[in-house]
């Protein structure tokens, strides 16, 4: 066995073929066979850097991945990344904790009904039924999405309403499957194909959640097989040194786009946004999504790990406004210990729920998911106004920047609960000068 460079033989033969489910276990078998991994003989990794098909190779599945990184294949699977989509083959999945998962399907339908499930990793699920359509309250009579028991924002664990003004069987599109799978592709007259014949998918992928080949590339080109031994090429296995080509294309609306607007709906920011709003907060535009995070693991079962960098690494000598080692209180029982990003990541993005009112306040607002909009907009306006175009889009000033506004921030625990009550104007009148309190 040999690890090879630039000089890599042209003639191949592919461990794994577009979505062939036994893959892996081919490739496991190799490796046994021949006595493990092939071994690096190049002290210098030499990656692709420029084309993430790798030469158009074809995708051979994470399990294959796994037979030689298995230590990162580890931590990988613990993420919401690897989570984003999962086939039901034998009742409930199962999720790695902390993650809870979906105790049962909604009301009448049971577990053999369902061929797949959205989510479920944390803040919520949809439910794919056997053709592929995602089970809708407008068709099926019945709530079917699963919101999550989630504390920040009050969520207890219940079934809600889904496309309630659905009148046909909703489908399961390439605009949201492209973001929760690996080698996603639409529907088409040029590929006229459903992902397991399923009416309701349109279009395929090669492996559901968003494994190691959506980052990669397909690894056919990377791990194959010459007279049956197997080798392995470092120059065709994508890297992308910098995480924003990457990372974009599933966290910008539409897949794949440039991330120069964030869509937003009924007064929160819509989800898988973040490369978008990075790009709009500010100072950090320039900013790639793994100068923070280390994609390899999972903020829920890890976060100091996977946290490279937290606010304090670059701002060392600004104060935490008088909130240094605070613990927030709510009535519920939800506690916090308040840090940078319990103000510059407030949750204005909702995926799947919101607070009610009684938690929330009369005019606090809490999504489900973290914001990246780091910027605060301290005019005393409500929340509606950052958005534009009847609410649909975040609001961006002649810079590209934009902002969240205080009643998403100092709202958020100031909002007549367990703390002092401050309205939308007085929260905007202290906001421009919080970081002039001492921390003491």
């Amino acid at each position: 066995m040999r690890v090879t460079g630039n000089n890599v033989k042209s003639i191949r033969t592919t461990v794994g073929a577009l979505a062939a489910p036994t893959s892996g276990l081919i490739v496991v078998a190799l490796l046994t066979a021949f006595g493990g991994c092939p071994q690096p003989t190049d002290p210098i990794p030499a990656n692709n850097t420029t084309d993430p098909t790798n030469g158009g190779a074809s995708y051979i599945g994470s399990k294959t991945c796994a037979a030689c990184h298995s230590d990162i294949a580890a931590t990988q699977t613990l993420t919401a990344h690897a989570n984003a989509l999962t086939p039901v083959l034998d009742g409930a999945p199962v999720f790695p904790a902390p993650s809870a998962g979906v105790p049962e399907p909604p009301a009448g339908i049971d577990w053999a009904h369902v061929s797949y499930l959205i989510g479920g990793f944390k803040q919520g699920a949809l439910f794919l039924d056997a053709d592929g359509h995602i089970f809708s309250t407008g068709v099926d009579g019945i709530a079917t999405q699963w919101n999550a028991a989630l504390p920040v924002n009050g969520t207890t664990g219940e079934f809600v309403d889904f496309d309630s003004d659905a009148t046909t069987p909703v489908p399961y599109a390439f605009a949201r499957f492209s973001h929760e799978t690996t080698g996603a592709i639409a529907f088409s007259a040029a590929h006229p194909l459903t992902q397991e014949n399923r009416p309701g998918i349109e279009g395929t992928w090669a492996e559901p959640g968003v494994q190691c080949e959506a980052c990669h590339g397909p690894g056919s080109a990377h791990f194959f097989t010459v007279d049956g031994t197997p080798q392995i090429d470092r120059s065709r296995i994508f890297v992308d040194l910098t995480g924003v080509s990457t990372c974009k294309a599933c966290h910008s609306e539409p897949f794949g786009g440039d991330g120069d607007e964030i869509l937003a709906a009924d007064g929160f920011i819509l989800p898988r946004q973040q490369y978008a709003e990075l790009r709009a907060s500010g100072g950090h535009r320039d900013f790639s999504c793994t100068t923070c995070h280390d994609p390899h693991l999972s903020l829920s079962a890890n976060r100091d790990a996977a946290i490279r960098n937290d606010c304090t690494a670059c701002h060392v000598s600004v104060t935490k406004a008088g909130h240094v080692g605070k613990v927030f209180r709510r009535a519920d029982g939800y506690t916090e210990v308040l840090s940078c990003e319990s103000c510059h990541m407030p949750y204005a993005t909702r995926a799947f729920s919101e607070a009610s009112e009684s938690v929330a306040g009369p005019i606090g607002r809490i999504g489900d998911t973290r914001a990246h909009v780091f910027r605060i907009d301290t005019d005393p306006t409500t929340a509606d106004g950052q958005f534009k175009d009847a609410g649909t889009r975040l609001r961006l000033d002649a810079q590209g920047r934009a902002a969240i506004s205080v009643d998403f921030v100092c709202l958020r625990c100031h909002n007549g609960g367990e703390l002092f009550t401050l309205t939308t104007a007085r929260a905007a009148e202290i906001a421009p000068f919080v970081h002039d309190f001492p921390d003491d």
